[in-house]
């Protein structure tokens, strides 16, 4: 069941969609036969949490931002496999410094550059294409940093939209690059 996961929470679109998602996490913890009787659903509370209002911001909530949120999820209950855990001052570094870093036009690349192989992948592994990148150090207490990217658009990187570290309203840090923004202004233009 992990394994099931764990492949299709990196691409969604590849193994039956957003939708079953939810049902293998269902699946997980059931067999983790959880003493207090709950079930594993995103959403519960989800309406109000920073992913969900990032994920509204975009013009297509694009499936490799809502993978990201289940990840982010499974990570706090051990269910993520990683490629790559962090070291602690390395995700230190990250969750000190990635906020401010996003708030200048960013790439895929430059993402690399800076803070390294991802931890894990939502979304389609070319460069170019739209995805999430996870950063996790091995202390599960810690969040998934992800670093949101929109299509490239005729370059050679996705571009940067958005970073989020954190899931509630008072303990997230988040930032918009400015491609970014105009991203989700003119959304929002279109919306109202």
């Amino acid at each position: 069941m992990l394994d099931e996961f764990n492949t299709s929470v990196r691409r969604p679109d590849a193994h039956g969609g957003l939708a079953c998602l939810p049902l293998v996490l269902d699946a997980l913890a059931e067999d983790e036969g959880r003493p207090d009787g709950t079930r594993w659903i995103v959403d519960e509370n989800a309406r109000l949490d920073m992913a969900a209002l990032l994920r509204h911001c975009f013009p297509r909530p694009d499936i490799h931002v809502a993978a990201a949120e289940y990840g982010a999820a499974a990570h706090k209950r051990g269910w993520l496999r990683l490629d790559r855990a962090m070291r602690t001052h390395e995700y230190t570094c990250l969750a000190e410094t990635a906020e401010g870093w996003a708030e200048t036009d960013r790439t895929f690349d430059d993402v690399l550059q800076a803070y390294g192989r991802p931890s894990v992948i939502f979304g389609d592994q070319d460069p170019r294409s739209a995805k999430t990148l996870g950063y996790a150090s091995d202390d599960r207490t810690d969040p998934l940093a992800v670093f949101h990217f929109d299509e490239a658009g005729g370059a050679l990187s996705a571009r940067l939209l958005a970073f989020r570290s954190g899931d509630d309203l008072f303990g997230t840090s988040m930032a918009f690059t400015p491609f970014g923004e105009a991203v989700a202004d003119e959304h929002e233009r279109r919306h109202n």
